[in-house]
């Protein structure tokens, strides 16, 4: 699977339950949290790769209150979309099923494209495991992912 990452490219998730929408997804500065996500996954075939990216001033970076107004406003929106439809809107599963971030932070990427701004990749902190001791607000398995819309912002891949 590496190796044919590496040769063809990353392919993007469109899985309606991936959190920050369409992408490739990174764990960044994570490579063991990685390598547990993909043996859990992918068994004896698991590898982890890198990625070097430019992540720019574009990029979705939810750690930076700036981009809350535009996700709010796109839920906003995306919600009396649904109410003047009357189709439900999309619903947040188990811890691993995010339906409701997923369209919402897809409907955000295109009401930016629509007014002009491309989103090249989503970024976030993802809070997930247990806290590391009672009352913790760290859990042991948080991490911050970064969804790559456009591939073109990778610079360069390597196995881990």
């Amino acid at each position: 699977m590496a190796r044919e990452i590496k040769r063809n490219g990353f392919r993007a998730s469109v899985n309606t339950y991936d959190w920050l929408g369409d992408g490739v997804y990174f764990w960044q500065d994570a490579p063991s949290r990685a390598r547990e996500w993909a043996t859990t996954r992918f068994k004896e075939a698991a590898a982890v790769l890198g990625a070097r990216m430019q992540l720019s001033d574009a990029c979705m970076d939810l750690l930076d209150i700036d981009w809350w107004h535009l996700l709010d406003r796109a839920y906003t929106l995306l919600v009396n979309e649904a109410a003047h439809s009357r189709m439900p809107l999309p619903q947040q599963g188990s811890s691993k099923a995010h339906r409701l971030d997923c369209a919402v932070v897809n409907y955000c990427t295109e009401l930016a494209r629509s007014e002009g701004v491309e989103i090249p990749a989503v970024r976030a902190a993802f809070i997930e495991g247990t806290p590391v001791f009672p009352n913790s607000a760290i859990y042991n398995r948080a991490h911050v992912q970064i969804a790559v819309i456009d591939v073109t912002i990778i610079e360069d891949i390597f196995v881990v």
